[in-house]
């Protein structure tokens, strides 16, 4: 996907952004309990690494951060947020996160700080915005300005089976969105080619996404969310954990991962 194409998706998705965002999804993005897992693996790389600065990666409204500071009080990093979206960041809480509003495939390491040595970056349910063929671009990009020895960790969905994550791929094509997801196998060998060591991958909460939320999200009317229902079951056999129909719609999963990665 170009920059453009994700500007475009994040356009598109502006009527969620903002105060909205908390307790969209079934408040998946902003409930401690979902988010712990990432954050105690959060907090082991930074008892290991000791970072200067902890960025996040099209974080959004700065929850993941703020929750990372209440987590790890002995916290010293300076944390910093990168999103494009003004109005997402516009509702961080959090005096102690530094914004920066940028696209994260252009992000420079001396912009974020000039001088720091050691920085950690993490992200969350952002990498499928790169689209399929911007994946590898970004990954390049980002291990560029990272120092050898300096964390990645991502919580990122992807799929054990590959028949899995195309049904998804499809769900999000029919939605008129680039979004693209990997196989669990696929991304780990684009993260090793990239530059780094995969440390460990260890699943995460599933996100239900149900076609209300969808529909809004991306501007889908109800014959579309029918056809989308159709496309979807004609094509894939419907399964519990990823797709199935529901009385006035679908509902579709994603399976995350958190991946724990080092720059080598």
């Amino acid at each position: 996907m170009s920059r453009k194409s994700t500007e475009r998706d994040i356009r598109k998705e502006r009527s969620v952004h903002g105060s909205a965002w908390g307790n969209f999804h079934g408040g998946y993005f902003s409930d401690p309990s979902i988010a712990k897992p990432l954050l105690l693996t959060v907090c082991e790389a930074v008892r290991h690494s000791h970072p200067e600065v902890i960025v996040d990666l099209g974080g959004g409204t700065g929850y993941l951060l703020g929750a990372l500071r209440e987590q790890c009080p002995d916290l010293s990093a300076q944390l910093v947020n990168i999103d494009l979206s003004g109005k997402q960041l516009g509702e961080s809480a959090h005096d102690c996160i530094h914004t920066v509003q940028c696209a994260i495939e252009t992000f420079t390491r001396t912009r974020i700080h000039p001088r720091a040595d050691k920085f950690l970056f993490l992200m969350r349910s952002a990498l499928h915005y790169m689209g399929k063929h911007g994946i590898r671009p970004f990954l390049h990009h980002l291990r560029t300005q990272m120092a050898d020895g300096e964390f990645f960790l991502h919580q990122t969905a992807s799929f054990e089976r590959e028949s899995d994550a195309e049904c998804l791929n499809m769900l999000y094509s029919h939605m008129g969105t680039g979004k693209w997801y990997p196989s669990t196998n696929d991304l780990r060998t684009l993260l090793v080619q990239s530059g780094w060591s995969v440390i460990s991958v260890e699943p995460a909460p599933i996100l239900p996404l149900k076609s209300d939320d969808l529909a809004k999200r991306y501007g889908l009317n109800k014959g579309k969310v029918r056809e989308i229902c159709s496309v979807i079951t004609r094509e894939f056999s419907e399964t519990g954990d990823v797709f199935r129909k529901t009385p006035d719609g679908f509902c579709a999963y994603l399976h995350y991962q958190i991946f724990t990665c080092v720059a080598v």
